[in-house]
């Protein structure tokens, strides 16, 4: 009778070691791109930062490259630059309104309402 127990449990055991070995392998099978896109994520699991480190896999992009692209420079030698806004993103009527609302503050300085401070 006890020999039976020690052989179940000997079993359980070796069965839960065979489990956690293919468990550990399962990202072997993934190809260097499948484990980019997941580094594209917020926050990727930890075993999928871990395989990426293993392998030494440098990722852009969702996917596997061998350099990383040279991103652009917005220092001048006043400081930083920023580029110009898309102009499709001005609304065309902007120009107008700004040079109305200029004439009227230029008629409105005369009266006793002055909202401009200057310092």
């Amino acid at each position: 009778m006890i020999k039976k127990e020690h052989t179940s449990i000997l079993c359980i055991f070796i069965g839960l070691i065979i489990s956690i070995g293919a468990n550990a392998n399962y990202l072997s099978n993934w190809s260097n791109d499948n484990l980019c896109g997941w580094m594209e994520s917020s926050s990727p699991p930890k075993n999928i930062l871990d395989e990426v480190d293993n392998r030494g896999i440098l990722c852009y992009g969702g996917v596997e490259t061998s350099t990383l692209p040279e991103l652009d420079s917005y220092e001048g030698e006043n400081g930083t630059v920023f580029p110009s806004p898309d102009p499709s993103l001005i609304p065309k009527d902007w120009g107008a309104d700004n040079k109305s609302n200029s004439s009227n503050s230029s008629n409105s300085s005369n009266s006793s309402d002055n909202s401009d401070y200057s310092y």
